[in-house]
């Protein structure tokens, strides 16, 4: 057990260093928990990679990276990392189910993914172990990142005793020589990702040093050749072999000049093909916050948030989910008017709880709990715990996506606007750091 706050659940999933199980956080909260695999416990460069990915983690904020919630020691003194419990496919099973991607669907998510790498660059870490299994695809396409086992920081520099690590069809030729991570490593496993989306499959494949040789000697077949009949324009196939460059330095040097150039070449598609929706063109834009992308924010007094909601969002009669909400909204709303901003937050943070699925369960929140989130968000901020806002208006905002309302989608954006974006856009205006 990490320690007496989590009840451990089953097995999510194992890797090579460490395994992940789902857990209750005393307040009920359902959560994900990573610890360092049994037989590797006594193995010191194991525990401290651990202990590296949760101070990691924790310095990215993003809608489409996995969320750090905790850290610490367990009663066995091995670290443990605690997460938000994400759900979705492998985006490498989403291919292999249903092959290359319809275009909308594709531009989607490699939105979403970019503004997530982007977001983990700006944070100064690399995530290194970039892939589409690590890249999660809910039921409404909404992604999130995970696995940040490999992650270093951008300035760390490989020593002759590491071993290479990695999965070989995703690895820039300067990773499987043994050079340390970079962002443009990073970039090269990206382009990966959105070459796979195209075609249905990954430039090279194989052995580790049969892929090293062909990467160097061979050049990557366009995506136009590998899946004919596909419409892949001239213009997608030079960003996308040039984000693939065995030249470090001939790659795109960050996130956002790769995103700039892709959404050039969709806009440049949309030009010869009329039937690609315009909107989704532009979904790819090069800022840390693409998948957001809110509008200015609307000014709420705090008595008036919870009140505003319920009106906007009447339950559903008969649905018990929804009567919960509003009937904990209702009394957050008088508790408020009465200054008992503590009380209303007790009374939301336990109905959330009241809200999540059985620990074993795969069900995700119900996506209405948005409307508590918000709420909750402002309160928080109230009281001045401006990082529990933060991340709760994110998570409001990935749970309003769902709902597929557009008045949800509309309410967690300015939220997230003005506890996220914005202060980090003040915060790089005066030169100040921002994380």
């Amino acid at each position: 057990m990490p320690n007496d706050e989590y009840q451990l659940g089953a097995l999510l999933g194992r890797g090579g260093m460490g395994q992940v199980h789902v857990a209750r956080h005393r307040s009920g909260r359902v959560v994900a928990v990573k610890r360092v695999r049994n037989t590797l416990a006594g193995d010191r460069l194991v525990v401290d990679r651990l202990a590296d990915e949760a101070r990691m983690l924790r310095s990215v904020s993003h809608p489409n990276v996995v969320r750090a919630l905790d850290d610490g020691t367990g009663h066995d003194g091995m670290p443990f990392l605690v997460m938000d419990r994400a759900y979705g496919t492998p985006l490498n099973q989403v291919i292999a189910q249903h092959g290359p991607l319809p275009r909308e669907r594709l531009i989607a998510i490699a939105s979403q993914l970019l503004a997530g790498l982007a977001a983990i660059h700006d944070a100064q870490v690399v995530h290194a172990d970039l892939k589409s299994h690590n890249v999660l695809v809910d039921d409404v396409d909404i992604v999130t990142i995970i696995d940040f086992g490999l992650a270093r920081t951008v300035t760390t520099t490989a020593t002759s005793s590491e071993l290479v690590a990695g999965t070989p069809a995703y690895m820039a030729p300067e990773m499987i020589a043994g050079a340390a991570p970079t962002v443009t490593a990073d970039i090269y496993a990206a382009a990966t990702i959105v070459y796979e989306m195209l075609t249905g499959s990954t430039p090279y494949s194989g052995h580790i040093s049969t892929i090293l040789t062909r990467q160097l000697a061979e050049s990557v077949e366009p995506p136009s050749l590998r899946a004919p009949g596909r419409g892949i324009s001239p213009a997608i196939d030079s960003v996308v072999l040039r984000g693939l460059d065995p030249s470090p330095t001939a790659r795109f040097q960050t996130v956002p000049e790769f995103a700039a150039a892709f959404a050039g070449a969709l806009a440049d598609d949309f030009a010869r093909q009329p039937r690609i929706a315009r909107g989704s063109a532009l979904l790819l834009r090069p800022t840390v916050v693409t998948a957001v992308a809110p509008p200015p924010a609307r000014q709420h007094t705090l008595a008036a948030v919870p009140s505003a909601v319920a009106r906007k969002a009447k339950p559903v009669p008969g649905d018990r989910h929804e009567a919960m909400i509003s009937d904990a909204l209702d009394q957050a709303q008088q508790l408020i008017r009465h200054q008992r901003i503590k009380l209303a937050v007790h009374k939301l943070e336990t109905t959330l709880s009241s809200l999540a699925p059985p620990i074993d369960s795969d069900a995700p929140i119900c996506a209405a709990a948005w409307r508590l989130e918000t709420v909750l968000a402002a309160l928080y901020e109230t009281l001045g715990k401006q990082d529990h806002a933060r991340r709760l208006a994110l998570v409001a905002y990935r749970h309003a996506l769902r709902t597929g309302c557009p008045l949800a989608e509309s309410r967690a954006r300015s939220m997230v606007e003005r506890l996220v974006v914005r202060p980090r856009r003040m915060a790089r205006g005066s030169g100040s750091a921002h994380r």
